[in-house]
């Protein structure tokens, strides 16, 4: 498979087990220390190149608190702010996913994972632009992602930035009509640092 150097470039950088420890020891009150693995797939069935997204609480990395499959697709036509072609990631639930808690430090269980039991996530797609030393994704516009917490129904805000050395993202549920905050962190970001990378493991 032939991929362009900038989804090239941030695959590599995606694949790895982060965990935000610096930042929960620092912050306990504001930060619960968190895993976030992102482990290669090969599902030759998909085109373009797939992860396997585990995030969990350290105390318990056996039992996520989110899994998801996420691919990177080539350049989409869009062009934002005028100029930059953006990427697009495309994110997939998983039909009984409780059936591949903990897979992603475990590739033999997590070979089993078959494109059958992923269902796109529609509205949900993360619009991806490289910058000068990271790239920087937010959930595509609409408001159309919903998310169920505690009985109620909201919609992502999400966003995300990467590059070499640091991983930040920020996930909110906010309230349909008034676009209030619901859920998610009044802090401000998640720090991450990579612990082991996979990108040896990526088929570029």
């Amino acid at each position: 498979m032939t991929v362009s150097d900038d989804i090239a470039t941030l695959a590599r950088w995606m694949a790895a087990d982060f965990s935000n420890q610096q930042q929960a020891f620092d912050n306990p009150p504001l930060f619960a220390h968190v895993r976030a693995c992102l482990r290669p797939l090969s599902l030759t069935e998909l085109d373009g190149i797939s992860f396997y997204l585990e995030q969990a609480y350290q105390y318990d990395l056996n039992r996520p608190y989110r899994t998801r499959v996420l691919r990177i697709k080539p350049e989409s036509e869009t062009e934002v702010e005028g100029n930059a072609k953006s990427l697009i990631i495309e994110n997939y639930a998983i039909e009984r996913a409780e059936e591949f808690f903990g897979a992603s430090r475990d590739p033999q269980r997590l070979a089993t994972l078959t494109p059958d039991r992923l269902e796109r996530l529609c509205g949900c797609n993360f619009v991806v632009v490289r910058r000068d030393h990271d790239f920087e994704g937010v959930v595509e516009p609409g408001n159309n992602c919903r998310v169920e917490r505690n009985g109620q129904s909201t919609y992502l805000d999400s966003r995300f930035e990467i590059g070499e050395h640091h991983f930040r993202t920020l996930d909110r549920g906010r309230n349909l009509d008034t676009g209030e905050r619901v859920w998610g962190s009044v802090a401000g970001a998640f720090e991450f640092q990579r612990v082991t990378s996979f990108a040896h493991e990526l088929r570029l």
